[in-house]
């Protein structure tokens, strides 16, 4: 599995999800006429969590329809991500989640109840980039600093999940350098950024998101060392990239969320998830709520999206 950036990603042609679910859909006669579900795996107070609920009062008016957002968190996403499968394919069930969340359980795990074709993308909601950081007092000023003490003693480093994005390239980053980084996995970026500012690890690997990240690193809490990034990001223009500091070809440099129905969801009701996702997404309310350089910078629709699951898978 290798998710790619997402500027280079989106640039690939268009596939559509085509397997089927094992729920036949109803009728979408009136769509919607009941509240609608949005299942989120991962806990509340995380950056997927944040946004779809950024996310969700808009479509509500734009559906006219209640819009209720449910953790449903463990298992890496699993456990939610396999209530949403099993769900009715009628569009009252959907799902926020992320490539990585729909892609590595399965595989890593084995059978958890959905795979990668469970998922029929709307739109997306968010990337953040993976960057390294520590806390204000830390001895660490550069990533060079840190990687030099790696080489000869132990570094606690924070992930949000072993089979998050930032999980697994701190696995491609300590496999292909061969630093002496302990991956120590808490729940979510918030578990982590916790453990970060207590001191429980030297460092934090995690998503750049709006709701965690960000805010520490506007209010000097937390120094961003560097992002895994193949590119210098927006929010933090002046952050060195590993692939400058000479630590390239590592596979994982974002993640990225996304809305989603069932594959065998019918195309109407699709096409009016999507009608709405898209004027969301593109209205200044939600893209200022979801942050700067969280929001893509144009709407990315369910096939744009289905492209980069396919890539990552």
């Amino acid at each position: 599995m290798r998710l790619r950036t997402i500027p280079a990603a989106a640039s690939a042609g268009l596939l559509l999800v085509t397997s089927c679910s094992l729920t036949e859909a109803p009728s979408s006669s009136g769509y919607p006429s009941q509240s609608i579900s949005i299942i989120v795996p991962v806990p509340a107070g995380s950056s997927t969590d944040l946004s779809t609920r950024v996310l969700a009062p808009c479509l509500e008016q734009q559906l006219k329809a209640t819009i209720v957002v449910e953790n449903r968190e463990g298992g890496s996403g699993a456990v939610g991500n396999g209530v949403f499968a099993r769900a009715k394919a009628d569009g009252y069930t959907l799902v926020s989640t992320t490539a990585a969340n729909a892609v590595l359980p399965p595989i890593l795990e084995g059978d958890v109840g959905y795979t990668v074709d469970s998922f029929r993308p709307v739109g997306m909601i968010g990337t953040a980039p993976v960057v390294l950081v520590v806390p204000k007092a830390s001895p660490f000023t550069t990533a060079k600093d840190l990687f030099t003490a790696a080489k000869t003693g132990a570094v606690k480093l924070g992930i949000p999940g072993k089979t998050s994005v930032p999980g697994i390239s701190a696995t491609a980053l300590i496999g292909s350098t061969g630093l002496q980084l302990t991956p120590v996995p808490f729940d979510g970026n918030g578990g982590t950024m916790t453990a970060v500012l207590s001191g429980e690890v030297q460092a934090g690997y995690l998503s750049a998101d709006a709701a965690v990240v960000l805010p520490r690193v506007r209010s000097g809490e937390v120094r961003v060392l560097a992002t895994a990034a193949t590119e210098p990001i927006i929010t933090m223009p002046d952050v060195p990239t590993l692939k400058s500091l000479g630590y390239a070809d590592l596979p994982y440099a974002d993640s990225f969320w996304f809305l989603a129905a069932q594959p065998k969801t019918p195309d109407d009701v699709v096409g009016r998830l999507e009608g709405a996702m898209k004027t969301c997404m593109t209205s200044e309310k939600v893209v200022t709520g979801l942050g700067k350089g969280v929001a893509p910078a144009s709407f990315m629709d369910g096939a744009q999206v289905t492209t980069l699951l396919r890539q990552a898978a």
